[in-house]
């Protein structure tokens, strides 16, 4: 195959999550739109695209003028850091959105199954009880008002809630935490979230608190989480991150009131596909872009660059 008149895709790498077919897969898909050769080593002597995910080390990357694009089809972005984001010669597109709709699902579906325990009756129940909380009256916190924060809120709202919101680089600056009743982790991490919900946070919670976070695990301080759940045995947690991945064995082995998953919140049945859907998104914008100021334009929600504050990313 010619590939001389071809810029270079190198993946650099997947998930286990993802199959061991996924790199052929996205290899024809990519190669049978677009004019590009599907590579694992770059080639300092032509252009290449990058597709990097949480496990590359991007620091250990000789970005030149010879990199034109870096896609990170992921929602976290932890591994690259603020001088690489600044000093990149290329924009850098990061797929909040793939995993959008996986992770407001799993938050509202762990709220849902705390307040809503639902038991079938074999014979007619002339009581019809049942004994659920409608998300109406209760106190709920919203921590976070990006593309996930802001769907959980709507959703939310749609069910008669009147959630309070914190996010500060959205102007929701007011933390209003005292005697909240749910708590719904949906932020980034950066200086300022990182171990915002401390002691003194969970201290001002309703004793019989429910608290999920799919967002990241170092928003939480864990080992307050677990003090806190220990004295307020009516309270709950449901986490899918943690401060520590993988989380050990037996690290909340004597506490019945939380549910622990293994960061699952955004996977489901057809990521794969979502994945390559979004990367060929970007691809088809970055072709047909007459500059890279256009293609950036077209692309602001999804530049991390643009996710520059002070001297750190939110």
């Amino acid at each position: 195959m010619d590939t001389s008149n071809k810029i270079d895709i190198i993946r650099l790498n997947t998930s286990s999550y993802q199959g061991e077919d996924f790199h052929q897969r996205e290899k024809e898909e990519l190669e049978s739109k677009f004019p590009v050769s599907y590579q694992s080593e770059v080639n300092p002597s032509r252009d290449h695209i990058l597709i990097t995910n949480s496990y590359s080390n991007i620091d250990s990357l000789d970005l030149n003028e010879k990199t034109k694009l870096i896609i990170h089809p992921n929602s976290g972005y932890d591994n690259f850091h603020l001088d690489i984001v600044q000093n990149s010669p290329c924009p850098i597109i990061i797929g909040n959105e793939i995993r959008m709709n996986a992770v407001v699902n799993y938050t509202i579906s762990c709220l849902l199954k705390h307040l809503n325990k639902l038991s079938s009756s074999k014979e007619w129940d002339s009581t019809r009880t049942w004994n659920r909380i409608l998300p109406e009256n209760l106190k709920i916190l919203v921590i976070g008002h990006g593309h996930i924060g802001e769907k959980v809120t709507s959703i939310l709202k749609s069910l008669g809630a009147s959630p309070s919101i914190y996010d500060p680089y959205k102007g929701y600056t007011e933390l209003d935490n005292n005697g909240a009743q749910v708590v719904l982790v949906c932020a980034s991490l950066n200086p300022k979230s990182k171990a915002l919900i401390d002691k003194s946070f969970l201290d001002a919670l309703d004793s019989n608190a429910v608290i999920i976070n799919g967002a990241r695990g170092k928003i939480i301080d864990q080992n307050a989480l677990i003090d806190f759940l220990k004295l307020n045995k009516e309270s709950f947690a449901y986490l899918d991150v943690f401060e520590k991945e993988p989380y050990s064995r037996g690290e909340f082995s004597d506490l019945n009131n939380i549910s622990p998953t293994s960061h699952i919140a955004g996977v489901h049945n057809s990521l794969n596909f979502d994945i390559i859907k979004f990367e060929c998104k970007i691809l088809e914008s970055y072709f047909s872009s007459p500059s890279r100021e256009d293609f950036e334009r077209e692309n602001q929600a999804a530049l991390l660059q643009n996710r520059i504050r002070e001297n750190f990313l939110i």
